[in-house]
């Protein structure tokens, strides 16, 4: 279960969430699922390379809450989007707009 580091004021996951929130991630019909998920916030692919210390990797991943209206540390509330997409998010809850995404074959550009 995520922690909150003190110090830093920081949320510290475990792998096992990093795991989930990539299945959480809407699928790329294209690429090898793997590997490859698509940011729900751009609808551009993500590698699966964890952000964590911020680095400048565009297509690397942060874990951020499908729902923050009710910001609650759970399995089922996580979702891998971009590190850079996290402050363009338009809706607090956005459980809606992930269920249409996945409805959708989203395919990578070639």
């Amino acid at each position: 279960m995520a922690k909150i580091d003190q110090k830093s004021n920081k949320v510290i996951f475990t792998n096992a969430e990093y795991a989930k929130a990539w299945e959480n991630c809407p699928i790329i019909q294209n690429r090898d699922r793997k590997d490859f998920r698509l940011c729900y916030i751009c609808k551009y692919p993500m590698e699966f390379k964890i952000n964590e210390n911020m680095s400048d990797d565009e297509t690397a991943w942060v874990i951020d809450l499908i729902n923050i209206k009710k910001p609650v540390l759970e399995i089922e509330n996580y979702i891998g989007v971009h590190a850079n997409c996290v402050e363009n998010r338009t809706k607090k809850n956005a459980t809606k707009l992930i269920k249409r995404i996945k409805m959708v074959g989203w395919m990578a550009p070639e």
